[in-house]
């Protein structure tokens, strides 16, 4: 190991022995370097390496502490995603779906179901100011339709941004969409043809598994569990010719919360290119970490343009503005003429104000403030929910991202998201992110509402509460 590697392992094996407790604060960087009589570069990669595993987080001004998720290799709390899927055969997920749907509640909103951040949370003042100024100055744009790429200023400002989270790229291999599923959509479309298969994730985020059902096209389910993705089931599917195309998320998962290591996304790069089959990466959380530095994408580590890189400010800023990205890679060509032919291009004034906003440095001050108050929010409702559930709970331990991950074994979370429906309760049951019948006993909850008590009978405490109320009585 390097002499940062080993500094870190230091205080990883301090945090596992409880020696450092979760919020315990660690010496400042100069009084590392004094006590281990290291140089400061060698003491800001090993905090650095600490912050990517997720066992400590910075807190501007005040220093650096060992993070909840630590608590997880204290207790067994995460729930067992891992599942045996014995038959690689392809699946039409519309054969599979639940009785309602993979989304079968989205007509129904509530905090607790939608994974989206609060709009108090939003910096909505600021946004609005921005699009006035950007209105005022756009003149004869108005009136002109967009560059079906994506304006100029928009990439470049994208390109910029991402760069200080050591994730570079040229702004002309950049295509902006009207939102991540729309990016998604454009890439199946350019890499597979009806009736194709594409491997999948496992659990599924819903809309995926929706959008995959209204493309016609069939699916294999490759396990995810504690300790990432079966890499060594997904390679025998691509060495038997299965799919066409591979679709997985990497950081901040949903519905599951965890990020894949860095050597899982290395390999899924890897094995892209050695098989020559694509692989599209919806990263939608990637700026969402609850630790200061974002975790970089399997698309990093892409040498051959085989890794299909999607994103978008849906999560992070504002879904409304319908802005989203691609990084096509070898498929520029082909991903742009797909995006024309369904496509006139993406509302240019948007673009404009979100360039505006990133360039002023808004929209990263706005990122960095709320990275903090997710993780101190998941951390509430982690709490909440330990506290007036079954013992026997699993609870997910997320390095990122909006939404947990709950196993109640005995629970049938159809029933629940029946009943809890009746009772004006939005909320996700394990159904709706498999083609399999092996998330029967596991819920997605969305944790973007602060948990404030209210006498708002749809305040995200009342809710949460009432949904802990029914779980109990069907357990």
């Amino acid at each position: 190991m390097t002499l940062y590697e080993n500094l870190a392992q230091r205080f990883i094996s301090d945090i596992k022995a409880q020696k450092l407790p979760t919020g315990s604060r660690l010496p400042a960087l100069r009084v590392i370097c004094q006590q281990h009589k290291v140089s400061m570069t060698t003491a800001t990669r090993a905090y650095d390496y600490l912050q990517q595993a997720g066992w400590i987080y910075a807190q501007p001004q005040s220093g650096y502490f060992v993070s909840p998720q630590a608590d997880a290799y204290q207790q067994d709390h995460a729930p067992a995603a891992h599942v045996s899927l014995d038959k690689m055969e392809p699946r039409d997920p519309k054969d599979f779906a639940p009785l309602n749907g993979y989304n079968p509640t989205s007509a129904l909103f509530t905090p607790l179901g939608t994974s989206m951040i609060a709009p108090q949370l939003q910096p909505a003042e600021a946004l609005q100011r921005c699009i006035k100024r950007v209105t005022r100055r756009a003149g004869q744009q108005l009136f002109e339709y967009p560059d079906p790429q994506g304006e100029i200023a928009l990439r470049s400002a994208l390109a910029q941004h991402f760069q200080k989270e050591h994730f570079a790229f040229l702004p002309q291999d950049l295509v902006i969409t009207n939102g991540c599923i729309d990016s998604v959509r454009i890439a199946i479309e350019t890499l597979t043809q009806v009736g194709d298969t594409i491997a999948i994730g496992s659990p599924c985020f819903s809309g995926l598994l929706d959008l995959l059902v209204g493309l016609s096209r069939n699916v294999i389910e490759i396990p995810l569990g504690s300790d990432g993705l079966d890499l060594e089931y997904f390679e025998s599917v691509l060495q038997q010719g299965l799919v066409k195309a591979s679709l997985f998320s990497t950081s901040n998962i949903n519905p599951t919360g965890q990020t894949l290591s860095v050597k899982q996304k290395q390999a899924l790069a890897q094995l892209a290119a050695r098989y020559q089959i694509p692989m599209i990466e919806d990263d939608i959380y990637f700026e969402l970490s609850h630790q200061n530095l974002s975790p970089l994408p399997s698309k990093h580590w892409d040498n051959q343009g085989y890794v299909v890189w999607c994103g978008s400010v849906s999560k992070s800023l504002a879904a409304g503005m319908r802005l989203g990205w691609c990084l096509p890679g070898q498929y520029l060509e082909s991903y742009r003429k797909k995006q024309v032919a369904t496509g006139f291009g993406v509302n240019g004034l948007m673009q404009s104000a979100l360039a505006e906003f990133i360039n002023t440095g808004e929209y990263q001050s706005h990122v960095n403030k709320v990275r903090r108050l997710l993780g101190a929010q998941i951390h509430d409702y982690r709490q909440f929910l330990s506290l007036n559930l079954p013992q026997e709970t699993k609870i997910s331990l997320p390095q990122g991202g909006i939404v947990l991950w709950l196993q109640i074994p005995n629970l049938n979370t159809l029933e629940l998201e029946r009943q809890a429906n009746q009772a004006g309760i939005d909320m996700r049951s394990g159904a709706c992110f498999s083609t399999h019948d092996v998330y029967h006993d596991c819920l997605r909850i969305n944790c973007g509402w602060p948990l404030q008590n209210t006498v708002d009978k749809h305040s995200s405490y009342q809710q949460l509460q009432k949904l802990c109320e029914l779980i109990n009585t069907l357990v």
